[in-house]
């Protein structure tokens, strides 16, 4: 194993000290052991530390996972400041690096940039993967595209504090490197005890980007349960904090009225729960406002055809709060009682078993009214200060969350469980066998989520990405957009609703109702399908092809985000159908009616001439069906 202190020039796999000698550890290779035909062991220890470290290579489900093992069997106290869960050498091949970055609201942009000298890094500090995207990064060869190309994905599996880097070394060699972050004294280990880090995952392609998407949605839709996917109706931007049962019951008659199939209710139902100040961690629904509870909201739902989910925020205490007054010693920063908040709220220490256990049964009385069969799981803020009694605790705060959700699973086996933090916080594949869904961002503004819904859809299929139809103006931006244009963007991904249908026009009621129908007709389909972005010469056009595992089946969106330059509307090829064979093509109505048909082609002829599928306008957009015909014999 490569490691500093040896001569060797690159961050290596680990850097870890024992005390009370205050000897560093150095490792030497002390073999390999064959697992099986698909896993590997690579050995290493230091006897005069009595430390071992073992590299588990494993290949499952087309990708390669790695993870470092740490034992310590020596006397005293063995304190690790880094381990890395894989750190492995780039071909000369691997020339370009494409990395996530953004903020709160403003999710989903990327760079590509060069591997020249030093180190492009991918990095979260603050407890949890951010908004800066999945603690990952892909590495490609200079002349690489969509469909052309040698290409490597690199997915550290972990919600917390991490580091995805890729150094050129003085030498001129390159590695990458994946780890999650540690803070001074967070790791230490007793005689006896064992780190073992998260997993690093590892695509490879050979044709480009979307073979790398394949291989990535196909291994997250095995550590994922497989669950249908409703139509959601969420009430956040619908009625914020201002609402009573019987205007949530209205709610839930206007959104089933629309077709919607999931009723989320968001914050505000619990204790004294009026604005973002107070009541969290007092997880009772408010008297006031349910007098019997939420039984008789739920009855409502289901009555209307709909299932019910609930959000929540476990991790976080509001100083205005029950929970807090009892127990300001469960909070993150305690003893300091001047700790700092985000979103007027307070972190609780999960590493804390009381915590757990807490929560658990907290959350679990809820869900024992039976009826809750899905929760919006939020965390709306960083961990900071990540500390509790002087000792840090972030790396153990994210596998507090993980097994929460696990107590929380195994009681209650059908519950399913949406990630958001803050929107597109903490969407990787650690929380990925505990959840269902992602909420990819706040904005629900058609243009963000057009950027926001691409660039996260290279690691996670589009099925797991929440994506609702929001108000226009929308809340975030003030953008205005059509019902149309905002129900197209959101029908490729997981729909969902997130506005008042009380100021709907009928006619949007209408398009809406439509749009509805039409992400149900396909989307049995579209969810276990391949998604690939159509390569088009106008920069203000984004054209979005999703083809049915079979290939049977095949959409493409066509959405026009900015005038054209010039009148004549340029045909669009759609590229990668099957060779050979013919396909009928229809424009989805998306107003009512019947499909419009277009006319039967080839796939040769569509990739050549392409059809004429241009919106036109800024801001509109159009939807095709294409259905492969049989082949003659």
């Amino acid at each position: 194993m490569a490691q500093r202190g040896a001569g060797y020039a690159g961050l290596g796999v680990l850097d870890a000290v024992c005390l009370p000698g205050g000897r560093a550890v150095r490792l030497r290779p002390s073999g390999m052991r064959k697992v099986s035909d698909t896993m590997l062991v690579l050995m290493a220890e230091d006897p005069d530390c009595d430390v071992q470290a073992e590299s588990c290579l494993e290949i499952s489900d087309g990708l390669l996972s790695i993870e470092t093992r740490v034992s310590h069997a020596g006397s005293g106290t063995l304190h690790i400041h880094r381990c890395a869960a894989g750190l492995m050498p780039l071909d000369d091949w691997s020339s370009d690096v494409i990395v996530s970055f953004g903020a709160w609201g403003r999710e989903g942009h990327s760079s590509r940039m060069p591997i020249t000298s030093g180190r492009i890094q991918s990095v979260s500090r603050l407890g949890r993967s951010g908004f800066d995207g999945s603690p990952a990064m892909l590495v490609c060869e200079r002349s690489a595209d969509a469909e052309n190309g040698r290409a490597i994905a690199a997915h550290l599996a972990w919600s917390g504090s991490h580091s995805v880097s890729v150094e050129r070394l003085p030498d001129g060699s390159t590695e990458l490197c994946a780890e999650a972050l540690y803070e001074p004294g967070e790791i230490q280990l007793a005689t006896g005890e064992q780190l073992v880090t998260p997993k690093l995952l590892i695509a490879v392609a050979e044709n480009g980007f979307h073979e790398l998407s394949d291989r990535l949605h196909a291994f997250a839709r095995t550590r994922s349960r497989a669950v249908s996917r409703p139509v959601h109706f969420n009430t956040w931007e619908a009625r914020y904090f201002d609402f009573t049962e019987a205007s949530l019951c209205k709610l839930a008659e206007q959104a089933a009225e629309l077709g919607a199939e999931r009723f989320v209710l968001d914050d505000g139902w619990f204790t004294g729960r009026r604005d973002d100040t107070s009541s969290l961690g007092d997880w009772e629904p408010d008297a006031d406002r349910f007098p019997q509870g939420l039984s008789p909201l739920i009855r409502k739902v289901h009555g209307l055809g709909m299932t019910f989910g609930l959000w929540v925020e476990p991790e976080m205490v509001s100083r205005k709060s029950a929970l807090y007054r009892a127990h300001p010693e469960w909070v993150m920063g305690y003893p300091d009682p001047d700790a700092p908040t985000g979103r007027n709220q307070l972190v609780l220490d999960l590493s804390n078993t009381d915590v757990q256990d807490y929560l658990c049964e907290t959350l679990s009385k809820c869900l024992d009214v039976g009826g809750i069969e899905y929760l919006k799981w939020d965390c709306n803020r960083e961990l900071y200060p990540a500390v509790i009694d002087g000792q840090f605790c972030a790396h153990s705060q994210t596998l507090g969350v993980y097994a929460l959700m696990e107590r929380l699973q195994s009681r209650f086996p059908e519950l399913e469980i949406e990630s958001c933090a803050s929107g597109g916080g903490r969407i990787d594949f650690g929380i990925l066998p505990h959840v269902t869904r992602f909420w990819a961002s706040d904005s629900t503004d058609a243009l963000d989520r057009i950027r926001i819904n691409k660039d996260l859809s290279r690691y996670i299929p589009i099925e797991m990405i929440g994506s609702h139809v929001g108000p226009s103006p929308n809340h975030m931006t003030g953008r205005m957009f059509s019902m149309r244009f905002r129900a197209l963007v959101a029908m490729f991904g997981h729909f969902g609703l997130e506005l008042d249908p009380s100021v709907l026009s009928e006619r949007d009621k209408a398009m809406l109702a439509t749009s509805i129908k039409v992400y149900k007709r396909f989307r049995d389909w579209m969810h276990a399908g391949r998604v690939r972005a159509l390569p088009v010469s106008d920069e203000h056009l984004d054209v979005t092809l999703v083809e049915s595992i079979d290939a049977g089946h095949v959409l493409v969106r066509v959405l026009r985000v900015g005038m054209s330059d010039r009148p004549v509307q340029r045909k669009i090829a759609v590229q990668w159908l099957q060779p050979g064979r013919s396909y009928d093509v229809w424009e989805v109505a998306l107003g009512g009616g019947q499909d419009i048909p277009i006319g039967r082609y080839s796939a040769e002829g569509l990739a050549w001439s392409g059809l004429d599928m241009d919106p036109g306008k800024p801001n509109q957009g159009r939807l095709f069906y294409l259905q492969r015909l049989e082949a003659t014999p």
